[in-house]
Order: structure tokens, then C-alpha cells, then sequence
């Protein structure tokens, strides 16, 4: 079997780990299945064995973030991910379908959307329902031009402004972890919290508003 014949679920909720399971094995049995109860335990996993997909429950401890999609893209920038949550469409659709997920499926759908939307994300293709189609068609809308946002002095820690200094440097998240003597898993979840603060979803989003609002740490940087 390749080894990237795979499906990660990150889910803290067993029931609906064993229902997906069950799914995949009656469904998609050329698949084998790995299980992460936590958002680091998904990335440590991940690192360790490369996956076709990965069911991502956004609400399960230390997620939550639409930067969970480019911390799972570092790790395998090839896997393909698809959003699983009681998130409301309107709100979870939007900010992670445009943070570069594969697909959004609400636990409110129908049964038999989950295999559909399992069918179309490995296939490599994206999947949304039709009312989450609407609701992105409706907001792109009525925001092409809205490009305002409310900017304000943005606090790191001081271990957040290592790290923000190491990504500056074009360092990766392996390369901080061992540079600085930490966990990979603790290096994600610094890098999360930095790009919310920062509101970004990658380093050269990070680099230019850092540019903007807090020039002293790229100063600090070339000093």
C-alpha cells in the first residue's frame, strides 16, 4: 500500500471519530486511518506519516484558527484537507475555504454528504454545499471592495518574538524547533498565535505587515 494511503482524522469527539471511521472502512477501504484527539497530536502524526487527507474538526483542542491549514501545509504541502464542524457555514466556510482547505462540510449535512464530500476531496477536487456556495458568491459580492481593517500595537512574548525573528530569517518550523530547543508541535502553536495576532495566514503576509505596523523587530532583525 503507499504510504500516503492514508486518512488523518483530527476529532476530540469519539463518537464522531468511530462514525467516520466507519465510513472510510465501508466506503473507502483502500484507506488506512490514523486518529488525532488534539490539533498538535495531528501535526506531530502528520510529520510522522504522510497523508492523502485530513478530517479536520476546527474546534478541537489547540485549533480553532484558520492558520491550522498553512501549519498542516508545512508539514505535507501536498495533503488535502477537509473541514468538518458544527461551525456555522457563514462563518467557517468563509475563513476556511479562503485560508485554502479543500473542502468545508457542516456535522449538520446529510449523512450521505460525507461520503460525497470524502469522494470529491480525494478525487482533488473542492466541496462545499450548495448554501456554502451561495453564502461565498453572496460576501465576495458585496466586499470586493472593502479592504479596510482595524490595525492597533500588537503584543508578542518574548519567546513569540524569537520566533517571529527566526521566520523573518526564512527559518521552518523544524529549524526554529531545533534552534531554539522546543517541541515541533510547540513551534506550530506559537506560529499560530503570532499569525492571529498579525491577522496572516503565511510569513510573507507576516513579513509585510510587520513592514506596516511593528518596523522595530525587522530593525532589530538586520541590526
Amino acid at each position: 500500500m503507499n504510504p500516503e494511503d492514508r486518512i488523518l482524522i483530527v476529532e476530540d469527539h469519539e463518537i464522531v471519530r468511530w462514525a467516520l471511521t466507519s465510513i472510510i472502512e465501508d466506503k473507502f477501504p483502500g484507506y488506512n486511518i490514523d486518529i488525532a484527539p488534539t490539533f498538535n497530536h495531528g501535526i506531530d502524526l502528520l510529520s510522522k506519516n504522510h497523508a492523502r487527507m485530513v478530517v479536520l474538526d476546527i474546534d478541537v483542542p489547540g485549533g480553532n484558527n484558520p492558520m491550522m491549514i498553512s501549519l498542516l501545509r508545512e508539514v505535507q504541502p501536498d495533503v488535502k484537507i477537509l473541514i468538518h464542524t458544527a461551525t456555522c457555514e457563514k462563518e467557517g466556510s468563509l475563513k476556511y475555504l479562503g485560508a485554502g482547505a479543500d473542502g468545508f462540510l457542516s456535522k449538520n449535512a446529510p449523512f450521505e454528504s460525507i461520503e460525497k464530500a470524502f469522494a470529491t476531496v480525494l478525487a482533488g477536487d473542492k466541496y462545499m454545499s450548495q448554501h456554502a456556495q451561495n453564502i461565498l458568491a453572496k460576501v465576495y459580492l458585496q466586499n470586493l471592495s472593502d479592504g479596510t481593517g482595524k490595525s492597533g500595537k500588537i503584543k508578542l512574548s518574548p519567546r513569540e518574538r524569537q520566533i517571529v525573528d527566526l521566520l523573518l530569517n526564512g527559518k521552518w518550523t523544524k529549524e526554529i524547533a531545533h534552534e531554539l530547543g522546543i517541541k515541533w508541535s510547540t513551534v506550530s502553536t506559537h506560529k499560530l498565535r503570532i499569525f492571529e495576532k498579525f491577522n496572516v495566514t503565511n510569513e510573507i503576509q507576516l513579513y509585510k505587515k510587520i513592514e506596516q505596523e511593528m518596523p522595530e523587530l525587522l530593525t532589530s532583525k538586520t541590526a
